[in-house]
């Protein structure tokens, strides 16, 4: 505006950009004349106010919300200056006074004092983004009584929210973030890539690639952000996957006042791509069989396979793990699968680990912790798993262990591994492997164990009788001594047989075959991605945990308890080795060299095996129960094991 003879204006501070224009009336005019011409001055500052925001809020910093609000209020002022410029024309034709001024300038000031407020606010919170946009949708509900207010207000939220509803529109319809400002509510972490989903030992990829942006959610978004970020991730996923899908019709996103007219077209569009990426995975990518190929061989369902590699690979696993031939055991586990008709046993590879499976489970709950788990994971959430460190021997067990150090065998360190490519490395990466694979190392050991027994037994049956060092003369009592002893042997063997049968029988039809069932039968009723991957990591954690894989002090007790069943049949197969008498022999082994020396080892096995699986069932009376309200099944094997009510324990039948 330009000063005229009776209104003057001092000059505004160039720093100050939310400094209020004031005016000064001359005192000589008429009182009448000084109070209406001051109740109009109002307008004049609002003007000015509404003029100095445009200017400085076009500037590139301030993103494209107050970029699309700046244009909003130039169309405004337009209107503005159609309005003056209609007071102008009637002043030339001489028939405007103070009175009919004030008379249309009345509703007019209404309007600049309301956007002016609105500025004044953004201004003074220095806001940009969501801030800006719930600031306008805020007003625009409160001024929804008052019409020529309401429009305003909804043209300015309307105008404002275009730019964030077209970025919104590219998310949910192609997966794609177009935000040069960082005003989206979904961040893009690209440091996270598809490719490491082969090497991390969590699922950050699905989890912290898109994430939301509290700060920059409108409230008018914030009930259906989930859905929103959602709906991005599957398309991106598909995109990913070289699939560029245009059958979707992409329907236009209005601001509203209303939530529930925003609802109707984002869930058309979450519903669309959900649908789509779950029938990729499932039906191009065959990822059922993908399940059930996991299924046969880390958790041997089937023993066509393990009993093949076993009896060729033996040899070479029973090396120590730093001079294995990982080739040559690659080779044997290929001739193996020779004989599969599985569509997906090519995908298959072995893995050495260099620490054992107690190291292993360490490894992956300290993962989990650092990069906040994987959601409802059992290994990082559950109280059992959390006290794994506070529980002794088991505290002070090294990060990272050496096989040399702890002197691991092929047998302890051999895994399978898995290759996978994306998309179905989104469902089997490599945070659901290691899961896999310390199912795998378990079931193989144990397997190991029951095949070592049973060794045992058919080297006894096929004439091997329990002999001495010495060549002495067979009596009567010598006959009865070897008697006693030979009975006590295929006791004991007998007895560690029927623990690692049936711990096999638990962890493979009361444990994995009823959480496997559970599995498959929420599979045919997933809607998206998400349910599925929940699905899946709940069967694996609850394998786990039933397994007693979680448990740290369980683990070790039937790690000691497989140790003295190995130290037996090894100790066994050697005692039953005709080697001619020598004071050489005798001097140098560390075997029994009488009949009374074998039958107190004997006895010491069997007194530490009892010991130890009395141990463990009284420590699975005490720690079984209820986990997430879940009830475990950890009982049974009790039930299994005790039948006879043989090992008395607290809370034992």
């Amino acid at each position: 505006g330009i000063e005229g003879k009776f209104i003057k204006t001092p000059s505004l501070s160039l720093t100050d950009k939310q400094a209020e224009r004031s005016f000064h009336i001359d005192r000589s005019l008429d009182p009448t004349l000084r109070d209406l011409a001051r109740r109009m001055l109002p307008l004049c500052s609002s003007h000015s106010l509404i003029v100095r925001f445009i200017e400085e809020r076009i500037q590139f910093k301030y993103g494209l919300v107050n970029h699309a609000l700046a244009g909003a209020l130039r169309g405004v002022l337009e209107r503005f200056y159609v309005f003056v410029g209609q007071l102008e024309t009637q002043q030339n034709l001489g028939n405007l006074t103070l009175q009919t001024l004030w008379f249309h300038t009345e509703p007019v000031m209404h309007i600049m004092e309301v956007v002016a407020i609105i500025v004044r606010t953004i201004n003074k919170g220095n806001n940009i983004g969501r801030s800006v946009l719930d600031l306008l949708h805020e007003q625009t509900q409160n001024s929804s009584g008052y019409k020529q207010t309401y429009d305003t207000c909804y043209y300015l939220a309307k105008s404002a929210f275009k730019p964030y509803l077209t970025m919104l529109e590219t998310w949910i319809y192609k997966g794609i973030i177009h935000d040069p400002y960082n005003e989206f509510m979904v961040t893009e972490n690209k440091d996270v890539q598809k490719e490491n989903l082969e090497n991390d030992f969590n699922d950050k990829y699905w989890g912290k690639r898109y994430v939301l942006n509290r700060n920059n959610t409108p409230r008018l978004l914030e009930s259906m952000s989930e859905m929103i970020l959602n709906t991005g991730k599957y398309l991106n996923a598909i995109r990913e996957s070289g699939i560029d899908d245009k059958t979707k019709t992409m329907e236009e996103l209005k601001y509203t006042t209303k939530e529930k007219d925003l609802e109707e077209p984002l869930e058309k569009a979450y519903q669309y791509a959900s649908q789509i990426l779950l029938n990729l995975v499932l039906n191009e990518y065959h990822l059922l069989e993908r399940f059930k190929t996991l299924k046969h061989y880390f958790l041997i369902d089937q023993g066509d396979y393990i009993v093949q590699f076993m009896d060729i690979a033996e040899d070479e696993l029973n090396k120590s793990a730093s001079i294995i031939n990982a080739e040559k055991i690659d080779a044997l586990l290929v001739v193996a699968l020779g004989t599969s008709i599985d569509p997906y046993k090519d995908d298959l590879r072995i893995k050495l680990f260099n620490y054992d499976l107690i190291s292993m489970l360490e490894k992956v709950i300290t993962i989990d912790r650092v990069s906040g788990g994987g959601g409802n994971s059992s290994l990082s959430s559950s109280s059992s798993s959390v006290s794994l460190y506070a529980q002794g021997d088991f505290a002070s067990t090294p990060k990272t262990s050496d096989p040399i150090e702890i002197k691991l065998s092929g047998l302890e360190s051999f895994s399978l591994d898995y290759d996978v490519k994306w998309p179905i490395s989104l469902i089997i990466n490599r945070f659901v492997l290691v899961r896999y694979q310390m199912l795998f190392r378990y079931l193989f050991y144990v397997k190991h164990i029951e095949r070592l027994l049973c060794n045992v037994w058919r080297f006894h049956k096929n004439g091997r009788k329990l002999t001495t060092r010495q060549q002495q003369k067979t009596t009567s009592s010598t006959t009865a001594r070897k008697t006693n002893v030979g009975d006590a042997a295929a006791y004991l063997r007998h007895k560690m047989l029927h623990f690692v049968q049936n711990l096999l029988y638990y962890m493979s039809f009361e444990v994995i075959e009823p959480h496997w069932h559970t599995f498959q039968t929420n599979l045919k009723k997933v809607t998206n991605i998400d349910e599925l991957l929940k699905y899946h990591f709940l069967f694996l954690d609850n394998c786990l945990r039933d397994c007693m894989l979680t448990n740290g002090h369980l683990l070790r007790l039937i790690h000691k308890l497989m140790a003295i069943c190995v130290l037996f049949a090894n100790t066994m197969m050697k005692v039953d080795e005709p080697i001619p008498f020598s004071s050489t022999t005798t001097t140098k082994t560390n075997l029994p060299t009488s009949e009374e020396s074998l039958f107190a080892m004997i006895y010491n096995f069997n007194s530490n095996f009892t010991n130890q699986l009395t141990a463990l069932l009284d420590a699975i009376s005490r720690e079984d129960g209820g986990v997430h309200g879940q009830e475990h099944r950890l009982t049974n094997i009790i039930h299994r094991i005790n039948f006879n009510n043989q090992y008395h324990f607290h809370g034992g039948m």
